[in-house]
């Protein structure tokens, strides 16, 4: 229980509305004696002469003003729909009610929802049901999560809105700006850090450890995130240009190397 009116006039009215109807039944039960049926016959009587009885003892409208009278009591009290945490709650006690503003917002701070955009070339990646990690800007642990919703539509600007469910545990807050990074499931990839990745002659170039020795390797980028690539697998048919499982890949130190020139390992 969230808030009470005072009930005393409720009460007195459902009060006077149940005595209402009460006479009203004896009244259709007068009725219907006069028209010669006996009170073990009422379930016999016909609708047409029911509906006629009930006009003329007032009963179908004591019954309404007494349903209405029981509605407002019930609704003078008022519940959350669900498990939370009370926000933006201004009224204090004794205060008169006003129905034209909300009383309070109740939040569900362990079932929470991030809403995000992406790309409408990025579209492709995300599906329902793909997992998220919602890190907030304030800091903090990381949340997971799963994508809910996308929205069927592309903004002027290129963007799409996506919806994910997230377990905030109770320590997420409603409104918070969050960074969101949405993961999928390629099976196995090579993967390196985006650092190890330098540019020769406009071709993508990585440079590996042997011997001592920097070695120049042209790749292919493919999927990334914010700090990793999938780069090509040379072990596979076909592929020239790429890097094998195992290979110690240089990662700091590596814009100006040449092919075969000594590194020292820190």
């Amino acid at each position: 229980k969230l808030a009470e009116l005072d009930k005393f006039r409720l009460e007195q009215k459902l009060s006077q509305a149940e005595d209402a109807l009460l006479k009203a039944e004896l009244e259709l039960k007068d009725v219907l004696i006069g028209q010669g049926y006996t009170p073990d016959d009422f379930s016999k009587v016909p609708v047409e002469t029911m509906k006629i009885a009930k006009v003329k003892s007032g009963y179908e409208q004591s019954k309404s003003q007494y349903e209405l009278a029981k509605r407002e009591t019930e609704h003078a009290t008022l519940t959350a729909p669900f498990d939370g945490v009370v926000a933006n709650l201004f009224s204090k006690p004794y205060n008169p009610a006003n129905t034209s503003e909300v009383f309070c917002t109740i939040l569900d701070t362990k079932g929470m929802e991030a809403e995000f955009t992406v790309l409408e070339n990025e579209l492709a990646f995300i599906k329902k049901g793909d997992k998220v990690t919602v890190i907030p800007y304030a800091g903090g642990s990381s949340f997971e999560g799963s994508v809910s919703e996308v929205n069927p539509l592309v903004d002027t600007n290129g963007m799409v809105k996506v919806k994910a469910d997230v377990n905030g545990e109770g320590k997420l807050f409603s409104g918070m700006n969050v960074r969101v990074s949405v993961r999928r499931n390629l099976g196995e990839q090579l993967v390196i850090p985006k650092t190890a990745v330098v540019l020769r002659s406009g071709k993508q170039v990585v440079f590996t450890l042997k011997e001592g020795r920097a070695m120049w390797n042209y790749v292919h980028t493919g999927l990334e995130n914010a700090t990793e690539y999938v780069v090509s697998d040379k072990s596979r048919k076909g592929v020239e240009d790429g890097l094998l499982e195992g290979d110690t890949v240089i990662v700091t130190g590596n814009l100006n190397l040449a092919h075969e020139a000594e590194v020292n390992v820190r």
